[in-house]
Formats: C-alpha cells, structure tokens, sequence
C-alpha cells in the first residue's frame, strides 16, 4: 500500500514522525511505502530529518521562497503532484 504524506508547514514532527513510523513497521507490523510531498513553507524543511522517505517537493513553491540551489530531492510540477496523488492509495494532508 503506498501512502501519500501532503506537508504544507516546515518541520511539522507529528507529520515527520507519523510517515517514518508508517515506513519501518506499518499497521500491522509490515512497511508500508511512503512518500512525502512538501509544498508551501514545507518546503523549508531540512531533508535531512527525512532520511529513509521518499521525499519530493513541489517546483512553485520551490521557486517561489527562493531555495532551489538549497532543495536536494525531487521537484515536481503540479501535472507530477497529480500523478502522485493518483498512483497513492491513501493520501493525507497536514
């Protein structure tokens, strides 16, 4: 099952902790493949407390606080948000 972490805020714990947790034991013991989609001042985040995810973030919002040289996973436009959203079988915003 893969599962779809939407993050809008930078360094939201319970949302970091929540995919980590979902990622090495699941819900019933088992890994569950989990992304995260970073967008508006989630983008901001350090990358480096999502170590073991899969991370992206999204391109605009990106561009739009400037942090492209410092952003070191993914960028998708929204077309790849999109796809993202449809390929995930659960997908929860924070």
């Amino acid at each position: 099952m893969k599962i779809l972490h939407i993050i809008r805020d930078k360094g939201h714990e319970l949302a970091i902790s929540t995919a980590l947790a979902q990622a090495t034991l699941g819900g019933q013991g088992i890994a569950q493949e989990v992304a995260i989609l970073l967008i508006h001042d989630a983008v901001l985040t350090n990358s480096d407390t999502l170590k073991g995810l899969k991370v992206f973030a999204l391109k605009d919002d990106v561009e739009a606080r400037g942090v492209g040289a410092r952003c070191n996973v993914p960028l998708l436009d929204y077309k790849g948000m999109l796809g993202l959203v449809f390929e995930s079988y659960r997908v929860i915003t924070w």
